[in-house]
């Protein structure tokens, strides 16, 4: 069984743990007699719907949910552990404030649950959720907004690599990671960045230690310098752009200094989904389909007999589709198209030259 003294530890020590505070969690109901123990943070409507459940157990969170009766929690006072009633049994709950007038409660229930040694450890353990907390907000906020700018870099469909000064892989988006595994141009061998041959990857890391070494504490959108990988059996390149790290403060230097690779294959071909085209600029079923095989490359000809229409109906459909869309001429069409939010939807496979 864990002593007091340790519960407080992993208090502190669970802030750094996924999930957060699994450990003291389950120490907090071994050392209780409860089925269970969790963290209950309020969101920002003072209502059920809001409620982030922190629990070791990520499978009770929805049953957890469910069940919690908010009302009563908002009734409980401030720091001072109190004994409900619930339909797992018995439950010591602390409440304590948090930013923005919204609070957190600390729950220990169930039907074994022995109630008077819990809530006196409730009581020694809310002063030190008052300054445990503070750092876990700040921490999830961090968290969050790492995983909000992932999700965007994912979405846009551009390929990102983070590396050290000496082009050891720090990470790669599960687009980079694409490019990599399909194009055999760039690979990480050693944990370190290489391109496929000796030159090329010399080219790259001489890129990449001069870009992190102009790594600083502000963004320059200047500063980059453009790397090609050639293949001789490839008719393009594999694109790559290379920037300093993330912007750093307030130090005077990062602790790891750092480059940011973004990377395009232009032999990888974007596929405008149809239906996406007739939404966001009104063409016909008919119309976006035609349009898509002309972004793919193809002539007029060409995409009317693979869609099995005539040469005159295509060519109707494509002056409907330039008057739609205000172009006159199929590269302007074309370039458009690419540089639509359709595109960001995701890849063919790579044409050989």
């Amino acid at each position: 069984m864990e002593s007091n003294d340790n519960l407080e530890e992993l208090l502190f020590a669970g802030l750094s743990e996924r999930p957060t505070w699994s450990r003291f969690l389950r120490a907090l109901a071994l050392q209780s007699g409860a089925d269970h123990a969790f963290l209950a943070v309020e969101g920002s409507k003072p209502d059920a719907s809001a409620l982030a459940i922190v629990s070791p157990e990520p499978s009770s969170l929805e049953e957890i949910s469910r069940r919690l009766r908010f009302e009563l929690l908002r009734s409980l006072p401030f720091a001072r552990p109190q004994l409900i009633t619930t339909d797992q049994g018995e439950a010591a709950v602390v409440r304590c404030k948090i930013s923005g007038d919204r609070s957190i409660w600390l729950v220990a229930e169930g039907t074994r649950l022995s109630a008077e040694a819990c809530l006196v450890q409730l009581e020694r353990l809310a002063p030190l959720l008052g300054h445990v907390l503070p750092l876990y907000e700040l921490l999830a906020d961090a968290v969050r907004e790492r995983r909000v700018a992932e999700y965007v870099i994912e979405a846009s469909g551009t390929g990102t690599i983070l590396v050290e000064a000496d082009g050891r892989l720090v990470s790669a988006n599960a687009v980079a990671q694409s490019l990599m595994a399909e194009g055999g141009l760039l690979t990480v061998r050693d944990g370190t960045l290489r391109a496929n041959n000796r030159e090329a990857t010399q080219h790259l890391l001489d890129a990449v230690a001069e870009m992190a070494r102009r790594q600083s504490a502000h963004v320059d959108p200047r500063c980059y310098l453009p790397v090609a990988l050639p293949d001789p059996g490839r008719l393009h390149p594999l694109t790559l752009i290379v920037r300093p790290g993330p912007p750093y403060g307030p130090v005077s230097a990062p602790l790891k200094r750092t480059a940011i690779i973004t990377l395009r294959d232009p032999a990888r071909t974007p596929m405008l989904p149809v239906t996406d085209l007739e939404q966001l600029f009104g063409l016909s079923p008919a119309e976006a389909r035609l349009a898509t095989r002309l972004v793919d490359g193809e002539a007029v000809e060409e995409a009317a007999i693979g869609l099995g229409i005539s040469r005159n109906t295509a060519r109707s459909q494509l002056q409907s589709i330039y008057m739609k869309i205000g172009v006159n001429r199929q590269g302007e069409l074309v370039r458009l198209l690419l540089s639509s939010a359709a595109s960001q939807f995701g890849y063919s496979s790579p044409k050989d030259g």
